[in-house]
């Protein structure tokens, strides 16, 4: 028979608390690819238009437009990176015990909330300091903040009257 004390603190392996960070709906990217293909296909009829005409203004309305969807596409990335780091960071947080969020507090403004608090970090560092966590708190904090997620999705989706 084990002893207790050394199953005391168990550490949670890395391959476990590793979570996907950047979380983008295909949709999302099959509309980043088309406005792409399309900005690239304006220019290519632009260049062409311009090279016909003699005149270089029909270039610069292409490269506007290739410029736009570019920044556009890297914006709605950076914000789409933002909420997966938000996401994970409060996740680990909470189930680590460092978040004092209960299961009654978790929604997505305790995300935003505790990711504006640890200064808006741009990733996650694999190398900051974790407590120890028995095993049967982690997965009982865990099991709460499923529970309070499926809350919030269904609170979320019965409220579509606005």
């Amino acid at each position: 028979m084990l002893a207790s004390t050394s199953w005391k603190f168990v550490v949670i392996p890395r391959r476990l608390r590793s979570h996907r960070i950047l979380r983008v709906p295909p949709f999302i990217r099959f509309l980043w690819a088309a406005m792409f293909i399309l900005a690239v296909y304006t220019n290519v009829v632009g260049w062409f238009a311009a090279q016909d005409l003699g005149d270089p203004r029909w270039v610069q309305f292409p490269l506007i437009q290739l410029g736009f969807t570019v920044g556009l596409i890297a914006d709605d990335l950076w914000w789409h990176w933002r909420d997966g780091v938000a996401h994970a960071l409060h996740f680990e947080d909470v189930i680590d015990g460092t978040c004092p969020d209960t299961e009654q507090q978790i929604c997505e403004a305790a995300v935003w909330r505790w990711y504006e608090m640890q200064g808006r970090p741009w990733r996650i560092s694999s190398r900051r300091d974790r407590p120890h966590v028995r095993f049967a708190d982690a997965w009982q904090r865990m099991e709460a903040y499923q529970r309070a997620m499926k809350a919030e999705y269904l609170r979320r989706s019965n409220n579509h009257r606005v």
